[in-house]
């Protein structure tokens, strides 16, 4: 697999969405992190037509004509995608990933399409009623079934419906990355650093949940310590970079609040484009789902947000020998199943 991180930019990058909605916009916003000749396949996905509507499953005469026209309304919307792309991107592939025929869940079938393809980078957008759908495409289980960076767009930051508001809304002018002092969030420290677009304002913010990690049998001040020491390893490293950057602790009530409602509370009041954090934080115990606070804000922000991955391989094989990791299963692509 590419690592991204090392090259300092992504090269190959999968665009995914259900039903063909916000693959455009989703490639803008994409764009700004990569290289110039960076290649794009854009994925649709068609789900089973009959998990769309399963009340109709005993009563609906024809299940293959129905499944014909998403095939074709899919078709369409990537057709119209790459129309719409042409002389932003430099290459551009087109794909169908069909549920129906290779009997998988959408985060595995595209975590499949994008190990294949060696993405280093997988951007999803959300579909409008995308907690309506039935062929959504969970973020948490696509961050835990894929392994590599994942730009999970919303619904709410899909909206823009013509070029020109397309382009204002696909511009990320200031990034937002939450560090809580473990590896995986410095990791995507740097890796905002390294891609975020040179005129952007990066903040970084101090937002993890210490109640439970530490306040127990740590007292205050080693934990207040604690959140200072990793807001200067952070400022150091944006004092490296030279931009234009700031830092901030995030308060939250320890009755009302939790870390994830801190980073989405700042991001909307600080006009956030882009949030960047790592899969998993401080407690993140070995398994491949992210963090409760990743899930959280991953389920309910308004904008972008751009999942680092701690380093998968010792991860994965460990896991599958403890039988704690499940492997994607790869159905084979025979014909269509309606059940």
């Amino acid at each position: 697999m590419n690592n991204a991180a090392e090259r300092n930019i992504f090269h190959r990058v999968m665009i995914a969405s259900a039903g063909g909605a916000g693959l455009a916009l989703a490639t803008r916003v994409a764009q700004q992190f990569v290289a110039e000749d960076a290649r794009f396949r854009l994925v649709d996905i068609v789900c089973n037509p009959a998990a769309l509507y399963p009340t109709l499953m005993l009563s609906y005469p024809d299940w293959c004509e129905a499944h014909r026209a998403m095939l074709h309304g899919a078709q369409a919307a990537l057709r119209d995608a790459v129309i719409a792309l042409h002389g932003i991107v430099a290459a551009t592939d087109a794909e169908i990933v069909d549920l129906t025929a290779l009997h998988q869940g959408a985060a595995a079938a595209l975590a499949h399409t994008a190990a294949q393809w060696d993405a280093d980078l997988v951007a999803v957008a959300a579909h409008p009623r995308e907690h309506r759908w039935g062929g959504r495409i969970d973020p948490e289980e696509l961050v835990a079934s894929i392994g590599r960076p994942v730009l999970y767009m919303p619904a709410r930051s899909t909206d823009a419906t013509d070029a020109t508001d397309a382009s204002v809304a696909a511009a990320v002018n200031r990034v937002l990355v939450a560090v809580d002092g473990s590896d995986t969030a410095l990791d995507a420290l740097r890796s905002a650093l390294a891609i975020a677009p040179p005129d952007a304002c990066i903040k970084v913010v101090y937002a993890a949940d210490d109640r439970f990690a530490w306040c127990e049998w740590l007292p205050f001040e080693v934990v207040s310590q604690h959140r200072i020491d990793v807001l200067r390893r952070g400022a150091a490293m944006l004092e490296q970079s030279r931009r234009s950057t700031e830092t901030a602790l995030l308060e939250f009530d320890d009755d009302s609040g939790d870390a994830s409602t801190a980073i989405l509370d700042e991001a909307q009041r600080w006009h956030a484009d882009l949030i960047v954090m790592g899969s998993h934080g401080m407690r993140g115990t070995p398994h491949p789902l992210p963090g409760h606070v990743t899930s959280r804000t991953l389920r309910d922000a308004a904008c972008p947000v751009l999942v680092c991955p701690r380093d998968p391989s010792p991860l994965r094989a460990d896991a599958v020998l403890r039988g704690e990791w499940r492997e994607p299963y790869l159905g084979s692509a025979g014909g269509p199943f309606y059940l």
